[in-house]
């Protein structure tokens, strides 16, 4: 069922709310819902700064133009080989008592590594071991956080509900970046991974007071079909579109941005000759415009998602980054990040919603498994075009060149009568 016969079969109006209860409130006015808000805007909250605390970190202990991209592939890397798995997993399991050890464990990593770099043993080599082991803990969680939403929320408030995530998690992601860049510069690099280590922890407080429906959990006889059950997955994300368009968008759009998250440090340091919280609050306007704009969506009722797709994706994906790479100064990035951040709120919002509205319940795991993949697995890729091009070019020039390069590659996909026509 497509978001638009979701939105008739409820009898709500396309456009958004006129008057009553707005979606936003509605949602909000859910006690369950809003403490699972919570929880996962924390969590993403800390993946952001995770990512920003890890490649500042080697920044400053290597001159190696390449470190950040190898530490980001480190942080990354494990989504490619868990994304799948851990989606067909949430399949099979309880989702809160896998999201509460997955945190748990991700928390044990974190303050582990927290006392290395303060007590001065942080190197480029173990800092590249401790992405390793807590990249693979959150490629194994955020499946199953994504998976969540439609168990918690009825049909016809799906495209809000995913807003409100999408926004307030992505805008948490890039507000830690902001939030890590002050860390930084206030306490050092352990306060950074001390202050992770802590929204961490209250992520995990918050989701024990969440109850999540449960489905049928597989049972012990049936464990050996598991690998099965990844291939049905990737069989029926891949099998037809539009959701084998939508998914290969994911690979598109993680990759623009890991690019964006691996270069501009670098720009912001050498090039602008600016401090770690400066590149934080570049970073960090991007959340800023991404949650403005998905509060605007979460507050409609309906939306032309595919019309959304064409401009905000096919166009804005990679204009945005073009733009940012192009900016001669730290002022005009700033504004940059900003209106891209509000053109992603609208296109990964739409992306995240048409994906969820064409995927079954019991298939939901693995499918945003797939999208993970997407969205996380892009980052190694992106982090290796960051490897192999800024030596070279510089990471102002690799900005761009992969800003041209996304358009040339979304325009086609997202600007087709198959996806235009979505609702």
């Amino acid at each position: 069922m497509t978001v638009g016969e979701r939105a008739a079969a409820s009898g709500v109006d396309d456009g958004s709310d006129a008057g009553g209860t707005g979606p936003v409130r509605e949602l909000l006015a859910d006690r369950n819902f809003r403490i699972f808000y919570v929880a996962q805007v924390l969590y993403m909250g800390a993946n952001g700064t995770l990512r920003f605390a890890f490649i500042w970190l080697v920044v400053t202990l290597s001159d190696w133009p390449s470190v950040e991209g190898i530490i980001a592939i480190a942080l990354g890397l494990p989504a490619m080989f868990l994304s799948l798995p851990a989606g067909a997993w949430s399949d099979r399991v309880d989702r809160k008592r896998m999201y509460i050890y997955g945190t748990a464990l991700t928390l044990a990593a974190l303050v582990a590594f927290t006392v290395i770099v303060a007590t001065g043993g942080a190197t480029a080599f173990n800092a590249g071991i401790a992405a390793l082991v807590i990249g693979a803990l959150i490629s194994i969680n955020t499946p199953n956080v994504a998976a969540v939403v439609p168990l918690l929320v009825p049909e016809r408030s799906l495209m809000n509900a995913v807003a409100l995530q999408n926004g307030g998690g992505q805008a948490a992601s890039f507000f830690g970046l902001a939030l890590g860049g002050v860390a930084i510069s206030v306490f050092g690099d352990a306060g950074a991974f001390a202050l992770l280590s802590v929204v961490t922890a209250l992520s995990l407080v918050a989701m024990t007071q969440v109850t999540i429906p449960s489905h049928p959990e597989v049972p012990d006889g049936e464990r050996s079909a598991m690998l099965r059950s990844i291939v049905d997955g990737a069989k029926f994300g891949f099998g037809s579109d539009p959701l084998r368009t939508l998914l290969i968008l994911s690979v598109v759009i993680g990759g623009s941005f890991a690019v964006v998250q691996v270069s501009l440090p670098r720009v912001i340091e050498e090039d602008y000759g600016r401090s770690a919280s400066a590149a934080g609050l570049v970073l960090g306007a991007f959340g800023v415009g991404m949650l403005a704009s998905s509060i605007v969506v979460a507050r409609r009722r309906s939306m032309r998602h595919g019309v959304n797709l064409a401009t905000f994706l096919g166009i804005g994906l990679g204009l945005g980054q073009l733009l940012v790479g192009l900016s001669p100064n730290i002022a005009l990035a700033t504004l940059s990040m900003l209106a891209w951040g509000a053109v992603a709120g609208v296109a990964v919002a739409s992306h995240r919603t048409l994906i969820q509205a064409n995927t079954p319940p019991e298939m939901m795991g693995r499918v945003m498994g797939l999208m993970m993949l997407g969205f996380m697995g892009a980052l190694p890729i992106g982090a290796l075009v960051s490897s192999v091009l800024a030596p070279q070019l510089g990471p102002a020039v690799t900005m761009r060149v992969v800003g041209v390069a996304t358009m040339a590659m979304t325009i086609p996909l997202t600007w087709r009568k198959s996806i235009v026509s979505l609702r």
